[in-house]
């Protein structure tokens, strides 16, 4: 991450004081955010998904790469200091040293989820319960296409299972 910090030295910082929202789940503003110091709360539909405190996490980077409206909100669990990606749907396209970093780490947590449900798959593989759906959950995830969904389009990043 130490790489994406360097990457972004000569972009403008913004600090924020515990409680703030940094980014709000559904309310497009084509910024991405890479954390200097602090740490963030990822809520999404009221639920906290994770605690991202590591210099260089890139915060709003789902939204970035689809051109889309953030999947979560993000506030501030600390006071913290991100750096600012303005137009960030063009800086993913025309940096592509920012793209490789965004993609790697798409790509771990892919990788990590795909691992998770592998094994609740192991463990559930003879059961009758809504667990037994893994099969159907990760051969959709693999076999999915990207789409372009259209504004006012039903969602295109959840799969019909």
């Amino acid at each position: 991450m130490n790489d994406v910090l360097a990457m972004c030295r000569d972009l403008p910082e913004m600090r924020l004081a515990k409680g703030d929202t940094l980014i709000e789940e559904a309310v497009r503003t084509d910024r991405l955010f890479v954390l200097k110091s602090g740490a963030f709360d990822v809520m999404r539909n009221g639920v906290r998904v994770i605690v991202v405190s590591e210099p260089g996490a890139f915060l709003g980077e789902i939204s970035a790469v689809l051109g889309s409206a953030p999947t979560a909100s993000v506030v501030a669990a600390e006071d913290s200091t991100v750096h600012v990606v303005d137009d960030a749907s063009g800086a993913v396209q025309r940096r592509p040293e920012l793209t490789y970093a965004i993609a790697q780490l798409l790509a771990r947590r892919l990788s990590a989820v795909t691992a998770y449900l592998v094994d609740i798959k192991r463990q559930y593989a003879d059961s009758n319960t809504h667990l037994g759906l893994m099969d159907q959950v990760l051969g959709n995830l693999i076999a999915m296409h990207p789409t372009l969904a259209e504004p006012g389009s039903e969602r295109s990043d959840v799969p019909d299972y």
